[in-house]
């Protein structure tokens, strides 16, 4: 079969112009799945509230004849009708209004005695007449509409992780779309259902209905564009335009960012987010289907006619002999090679091989980890020291250097793979760790955003490089398996970070402290990985157990005469070896464990 990579290396090239054409407009599609991932960091803002009180209208007219403005007139009401509860702002404890409760049968009169708050010290009820809130800078959110504070806080972040598990069952459900009806339909689908969904998501009429609209809008894939980007560029610059394709992700935060400054009705935010999904349904006249997957499904006229049109556009000449099953690449081996390996393998072969068992379960937590730490932070930037969309902006901008910076450490030799994870790991760790230290009032509290943003930076760049270091670690029968599960630990991150920022409400800088200590702990267990640079990729599950492995050399003597078995026999060495994971000698024997092992070898 006509291998599409030795096409796009010694035809076409493995990054063209028409390459660089649908890499663009692919690229636009990652916009919509980052919008609505990252939106409720807007559309669910939780702004100041407070109980509403009975008669509150004339409580106002007649607590307020003094009053020079509206504000002054609301702290008067408040201060009558509101208890206050002490709270640590970071600094010390200081007096607010309770956004829960509210003083029990108010009465007018008692209400004009100065020492009105103190009659009702001890008679205060919860919110049950519901609540009013702050629309200064939010006019209104998901929060308002459904009162989601108080007892009911928690069922913002559920919304947020059952957003979350949608992706677990989505991004699988789509790759079977794709591989058996095609990259284009799998695309083409994708962005349909997320314009349904994101639209009834702007209209609905209860928290479950939200909820349930947010479930199924997460179901489509954001990796649609990123398969098929991918499988039009050849193997040596496959990694690096991949982490590039993840700056559309940084550039759609931003541009989120910048719709809600303008937009602060969160349904006309979610319209605007979701709509010009259906301008990519026009793609169908204009990217083509993928040869490569052509190719594998034995439709070899229609990947004929796709790779002419890519060869005109990149003005290449094509081969005459290339598709009648007599061409062969430049230095191509006369060997037979065969892209599958015949060994059987499952999700156990995983956990039963004790190297690979090792590598997977260090994998999946640094998967988990970078997941929970670059949602976390993104999530919470609303809680840190300054304005809410200057935050948010500062968090999505440092990404883009995070990837080139990524991308530039990986190829490095003083860094390669493992120490490129380690560092970033490591800086990220340390850069939450920092922002917990920051008190967040004072004229030092600019700091605290600062910190956040070196983490953010860390873990982004920590975040796409370690996709390519797993490829290179899984060896080539369980390489998709692998990055299967590691993906599903990434899900499980992504559940459980909003659950993480709940986590404030009991110590405002809590949330940071698992970030850093997580990352901290991800960085050191790196270091027990092999480095991959410039190494040649596992293609059998031995390789693949052999990989990182090695043995010390401890001593060696010479054997005696008086003990060789007959005179003359050749001189040998008796040399002891230390056995650092498990391999296989050239007598096929396997030493299953680590041991000292006493081995006799010729001169």
């Amino acid at each position: 079969m006509l291998q599409f990579d030795d096409v796009l290396r010694y035809v076409l090239g493995e990054f063209g112009t028409y390459q660089k054409f649908c890499f663009l407009l692919l690229g636009l599609t990652s916009l919509s799945p980052v919008l609505q991932t990252f939106a409720p960091v807007y559309i669910q803002a939780e702004t100041d509230h407070w109980c509403v009180v009975p008669g509150a209208g004339n409580i106002s007219e007649l607590l307020c004849e003094n009053a020079t403005r509206q504000v002054d007139c609301d702290t008067v009401v408040k201060t009558r009708t509101i208890p206050h509860e002490v709270v640590d702002n970071g600094c010390t404890n200081v007096a607010i209004f309770s956004k829960c409760e509210r003083f029990y049968d108010v009465n007018i009169v008692e209400l004009l005695h100065p020492s009105a708050p103190s009659l009702y010290a001890n008679s205060t009820i919860p919110c049950d007449l519901g609540w009013e809130y702050d629309t200064s800078q939010y006019k209104s959110t998901v929060t308002q509409q459904f009162d989601l504070v108080c007892d009911r806080h928690y069922l913002n972040a559920l919304s947020t992780s059952i957003f979350m598990v949608g992706n677990i069952f989505g991004c699988p459900a789509f790759g079977l779309i794709m591989d058996k009806y095609g990259r284009i339909p799998g695309l083409l689908i994708n962005v349909t259902l997320s314009s349904i969904f994101g639209v009834i998501q702007a209209f609905p009429v209860n928290y479950v209905m939200f909820a349930v609209t947010r479930f199924l809008l997460s179901l489509s894939c954001e990796m649609s564009g990123f398969v098929l980007a991918t499988e039009f560029v050849g193997p040596s610059r496959r990694s690096r335009v991949g982490m590039v394709y993840c700056l559309f992700y940084s550039v759609g935060y931003m541009l989120l960012t910048l719709l809600a400054y303008f937009i602060r009705e969160w349904w006309i935010l979610q319209l605007v987010i979701s709509l010009p999904n259906l301008l990519f349904l026009t793609y169908w006249w204009i990217i083509p289907e993928s040869p490569r997957w052509l190719l594998s499904v034995g439709e070899n006229a229609k990947a004929e006619k796709i790779i002419r049109k890519i060869g005109k556009v990149n003005k290449v000449d094509i081969p005459t002999d290339l598709f009648d099953g007599k061409w062969r690449p430049i230095n191509d081996s006369t060997e037979e090679i065969t892209g599958e390996s015949s060994e059987q393998s499952s999700p156990s072969t995983l956990l039963r091989l004790p190297n690979l068992r090792k590598k997977t379960l260090i994998l999946c937590y640094i998967w988990m980890i970078d997941t929970i730490v670059y949602y976390g932070i993104s999530y919470n930037t609303s809680a840190l020291a300054g304005d809410d969309y200057v935050n948010a902006f500062l968090s999505a901008l440092v990404e883009i250097p995070a990837y080139l910076v990524g991308i530039w450490m990986m190829d490095f030799r003083y860094f390669g793979r493992r120490w490129s994870v380690f560092i970033t790991l490591m800086l990220s760790g340390l850069g939450c760790t920092c922002a917990v230290l920051v008190p967040t009032c004072g004229n030092i509290a600019w700091l605290e955003v600062v910190f956040a943003m070196v983490g953010k930076f860390a873990i982004t760049a920590s975040y796409g490089m370690i996709y390519v270091y797993s490829v290179e670690l899984f060896p080539t029968p369980v390489r998709s398996i692998g990055i299967g599960v590691c993906s599903t630990s990434a899900c499980l991150g992504g559940l459980l970070a909003p659950q993480l920022l709940l986590l404030n409400k009991y110590w405002k800088p809590l949330p940071f402290v698992v970030f850093g200590v997580t990352s901290l702990t991800a960085a050191m267990l790196t270091l027990q990985l092999p480095e991959t640079r410039n190494k040649k990729l596992p293609e059998t599950l031995e390789e693949g157990e052999q990989q990182g492995r090695y043995v010390t050399k401890l001593s060696c003597a010479p054997v005696q005469p008086r003990n060789r078995p007959f005179p003359g026999y050749p001189k040998m060495h008796c040399c002891t070896w230390l056995c650092q994971t498990p391999y296989r000698h050239s007598n096929n024997e396997t030493y299953r464990f680590c041991v000292v092992q006493r081995i006799v070898i010729q001169e």
